[in-house]
């Protein structure tokens, strides 16, 4: 999907992105480190949650790239490995080129046990059936959860955002995860210790 033809530029799209951020701020306040990165889905910046993470480096998807604090193409993003203790992705799966690989970019990016917030459309919602969504890489929750555990992230939290009812129908999914700890190497045994410490055992 191309930023030419956007639906989150659109009043009504940047009113649910807005809204979107703003109810998900008290879930992200706790979370404190080194360095933040916002990725939205569109070229006008949506007002922020307050974090405790700084500095926050904020980017905005337009004409198929990402623009503002770093300018990139989805994938890959020029930023070192380990360097953000937060990753909120703002409906940018949906329109990017590659979510795969995207989500490995974010993955890449976090430290250890970092923090991903993933706001994305729900495909059950109805506002589905009007069309103005077809266009985008539409999935459910399960289903997002499912690629970001590939890339070492497991979900810690999922709410549904809206007021529609059955809640299984509100337009937006909102998931919190964290990267899990790389799992530290076996202890190589030296084998001349082994074998010393075997001769200095009474029998």
């Amino acid at each position: 999907m191309t930023g030419e033809n956007n639906w989150f530029e659109t009043d009504k799209g940047q009113m649910l992105a807005a809204e979107s951020v703003s109810a998900c701020a008290s879930w992200l306040w706790p979370f404190c480190g080194h360095n933040a990165l916002v990725l939205q889905p569109c070229a006008q910046g949506l007002a922020l949650p307050a974090l405790q993470c700084e500095p926050v480096y904020q980017v905005q998807r337009a004409r198929g790239r990402f623009y503002g604090d770093i300018i990139a193409e989805d994938n890959p993003l020029p930023l070192v490995n380990e360097c953000m203790a937060l990753v909120l992705a703002a409906f940018v799966l949906e329109t990017a080129t590659d979510p795969g690989s995207l989500i490995a970019e974010c993955a890449r990016m976090l430290v250890p046990e970092g923090h991903f917030a993933l706001l994305t459309l729900n495909p059950f919602a109805p506002v589905r059936l009007t069309g103005v969504w077809s266009d985008m890489h539409l999935a459910t929750a399960a289903t997002w959860s499912a690629k970001l555990s590939e890339a070492g992230l497991d979900l810690i939290r999922h709410e549904r955002l809206g007021n529609a009812r059955p809640r299984a129908l509100c337009s937006v999914n909102f998931l919190l995860l964290r990267k899990r700890k790389a799992a530290l190497p076996p202890l190589r045994k030296n084998a001349s210790a082994v074998a010393l410490a075997r001769e200095r055992t009474p029998t």
